[in-house]
């Protein structure tokens, strides 16, 4: 408290949103868009919070078509609002007519509930991004399907197309594949083969070791300095370092960027994820391949029949395709994007865009 009235004399001069620290429901209100919440839960008992927005100054209405967006890792669906209005891609979609949810995994801001599980225990927190595509990709397909009665258009952020990837090769037959009408994947990610993200070459010390000596289980909740009040106040005051800040963990770059949302990216991100989720996310940076976690030969013969994690099988994938990719993209680099898209053999209709 002592800090914010010492930096009160500054604001005047800031750019401080006032949705900056406006929760999902409070900020689409704020900018006159319809919103529900819906609480979905998986097959093993997370709570997951999903939203659903439509367009600005209208009423919730039935029948639209549904499109379902997934954001990536240490996120959730704030990212796909948080932008500029006329650049948010939640409120973009909506505007053109379509009826837009918004997914959230478990370990996330919006995901920190279970039946059973108390977070404050390691039981919790004990999953990877696999068990997104298991349990919480279908049990938010079967809640929108039920729901609206409508097929979804998919459009997936970095991890949120990994997750869809996962799935796919692991499942020939499920309510995903059932109900999918075409995957878009942004930022597209399987394999991890360079250095360049802050993120990758974090993974690539022993930092998620000594989380663990620790015992620490989650990773960047989505409680930590940067969104709280204090941290939205300094990213409006002092945008750059902000960014420098933001940009040890992710990519940051004020070319592309934009800075004067940082306050409100503050307030929203990051979201947090379990730190057994980063310690896959390392298998695939340091291994350079695709394939399930790797609990070491003794485990791996238990889970898997196999002394070895066995590699996601892309070939598997037959759906409709679409990536979009960034050539200074430093996770979803253009090198794997391009291995990526070789591997799909055996979709039918596939595109990708690089921008």
């Amino acid at each position: 408290m002592k800090i914010i009235l010492l930096l009160l004399p500054y604001l005047a001069l800031s750019t401080i949103h006032p949705e900056g620290n406006l929760n999902f429901v409070k900020y689409c209100k704020y900018f006159n868009y319809p919103v529900e919440e819906h609480v979905i839960q998986t097959e093993d008992g997370y709570l997951l919070t999903y939203f659903r927005v439509q367009a600005k100054g209208t009423k919730m209405v039935s029948g639209k078509k549904v499109v379902l967006l997934q954001h990536g890792l240490l996120d959730s669906s704030d990212t796909f609002i948080i932008n500029d209005e006329d650049k948010a891609p939640a409120f973009l979609i909506a505007n053109k007519g379509y009826d837009v949810w918004l997914g959230n995994n478990r370990g996330n801001k919006h995901g920190r509930a279970h039946v059973k599980k108390n977070p404050f225990f390691w039981s919790f927190w004990d999953f990877t991004l696999e068990d997104f595509a298991i349990y919480d990709l279908p049990a938010g397909f079967k809640y929108i399907v039920n729901k609206t009665g409508q097929k979804i258009q998919y459009i997936g952020h970095s991890q949120g197309t990994a997750q869809m990837h996962i799935h796919l090769s692991l499942f020939k037959q499920s309510i995903v594949r059932d109900n999918l009408i075409q995957f878009i994947g942004m930022g597209p990610v399987a394999w991890v083969t360079t250095k360049y993200s802050p993120l990758v070459r974090l993974l690539d010390t022993n930092f998620l070791e000594v989380l663990a000596t620790f015992g620490l289980h989650e990773f960047m909740p989505g409680d930590s300095f940067l969104t709280s009040e204090i941290g939205r106040v300094v990213c409006g005051l002092m945008e750059n370092l902000c960014g420098d800040l933001i940009g040890s963990f992710v990519s940051a770059d004020p070319v592309l960027d934009n800075y004067d949302r940082y306050d409100v990216l503050a307030g929203h991100s990051p979201a947090g994820t379990s730190v057994k989720n980063l310690k896959h996310w390392q298998q695939f940076t340091r291994t350079g391949e695709f394939k399930r976690y790797d609990y070491g030969d003794k485990e791996n013969l238990k889970k898997y029949g196999s002394k070895k994690a066995p590699l996601y099988d892309l070939s598997n994938i037959d759906v409709k395709i679409f990536y979009i990719a960034g050539y200074d993209d430093l996770l979803a680099a253009p090198k794997d994007v391009n291995h990526l898209f070789s591997a799909l053999v055996n979709a039918p209709n596939k595109g990708t865009q690089v921008l």
